[in-house]
């Protein structure tokens, strides 16, 4: 099960600004590196990875798939692939459940190879900008024929801070005979299109996984607007359930392409043309300010926006079409309107007299695809 895919969510993973049925993303990397497996020599390897991700447009749901193809310099290969899944549901005012599924199977040269699958579920406790959950997965892992049992039990809490996200994890696992304990920190920063990421981690109460301190980090650069220059070093522990062996490495890799789905335009305006373009981002301005009213059928949303002349706002509530709101007849400065919006996280901006897209006070900025922001609110 994809781990912290809800937080993923909540962070703003790939979000397209276009009229969507459903948000899809796909891309390719190919790089270098310099592998050391433990017990092994250091080996040079180049790498190609393709990776497709789909996100549900409300948010419900996370579909990925990911391959690798290392070609080592002694000639031999490496070939391996996963697929993940996870489905949101709304419980009881701040609680979701997620029900996952993940596979994937590996084979080194002639000499090993490995599949597993698992289905899990967790229970995710989520805040404006901060959280937890626990969960438990289970299934079976394949070595050279020989089925094992896995069995794991996991709980994590995460912490947001604008273009900071954090994390802490600790996982128990059973795979046959093999049962370890692993205590993780992560962090992620992004700003101005460069992304930080990081993990320091340690393994503990061990029963043939190995022990020790482990860690990666990685930069992603921007080229373009497809394309981006990815470095990324660290030591990984032993993964019993896919059967990847503790190793360091340092890799650079660029990543090119991005493909997007869109839905055909039904309002006069033509397909490629994103409601809201890159360029038009600005900061949170004062003077648009977002209250949320949760009602028994609805939630109306009021936009605080004083001397504007027409509101309009955009999210993805509303496939990202702008949609006017109507002047408070009781208060010249606001502006509302109602809207059937499912419970759980959502992306939004505001947009007054025709001008820029804004993100409005009230909401906590996350960056979008497009080197660009958009406001992001709960409906309990």
């Amino acid at each position: 099960m994809r781990t912290l895919a809800l937080i993923a969510l909540a962070c703003g993973a790939p979000a397209d600004v276009h009229r969507l049925v459903a948000q899809v993303a796909a891309n390719i990397e190919a790089g270098i590196s310099d592998v050391r497996y433990d017990g092994f020599l250091a080996s040079g390897a180049a790498s190609v990875s393709p990776t497709i991700r789909w996100e549900h447009p409300g948010g419900r749901g996370l579909l990925s798939a990911r391959g690798t193809y290392l070609r080592f310099e002694s000639g031999r290969h490496s070939l391996d692939g996963s697929a993940n899944g996870s489905w949101f549901r709304p419980l009881a005012r701040q609680w979701r459940g997620e029900l996952g599924v993940s596979a994937g199977s590996s084979q080194y040269a002639n000499i090993a190879s490995f599949s597993h699958s698992e289905a899990g579920a967790r229970l995710h406790l989520m805040d404006d900008e901060r959280g937890g959950w626990v969960g438990a997965t289970v299934g079976r892992s394949i070595f050279s024929g020989a089925p094992r049992r896995v069995i794991v039990v996991a709980a994590g809490v995460w912490l947001l801070r604008r273009d900071r996200t954090m994390f802490v994890s600790f996982d128990r696992s059973f795979v046959g005979e093999t049962v370890y304990t692993d205590v993780r920190s992560s962090g992620r920063w992004q700003r101005a299109g460069i992304m930080l990421e990081g993990i320091v981690g340690a393994r503990i109460w061990s029963r043939g996984g190995g022990r020790g301190v482990f860690g990666e980090g990685s930069a992603t650069v921007p080229l373009g607007s497809d394309a981006a220059l990815v470095l990324s070093a660290g030591r990984y522990p032993t993964d019993a359930v896919s059967g990847s062996i503790a190793g360091r490495y340092v890799t650079a890799a660029v990543r090119v392409g991005t493909i997007r789905v869109r839905k055909p335009d039904t309002h006069g305006q033509p397909s490629d043309s994103p409601v809201r373009r890159r360029s038009d981002s600005a900061p949170v301005a004062p003077e648009t300010r977002l209250a949320i009213q949760v009602r028994r059928d609805d939630v109306l949303l009021t936009v605080h926006a004083p001397g504007a002349t027409a509101v309009e706002i955009s999210g993805d509530f509303t496939d990202w079409q702008p949609v006017p709101l109507s002047r408070n007849t009781a208060d010249d400065e606001s502006w509302a309107r109602t809207f059937r919006i499912s419970s759980g996280i959502h992306r939004i901006n505001v947009r007054r007299d025709g001008g820029a897209w804004l993100v409005p006070g009230g909401t906590r900025r996350s960056a979008d695809d497009y080197d660009g922001e958009v406001g992001i609110f709960v409906v309990p």
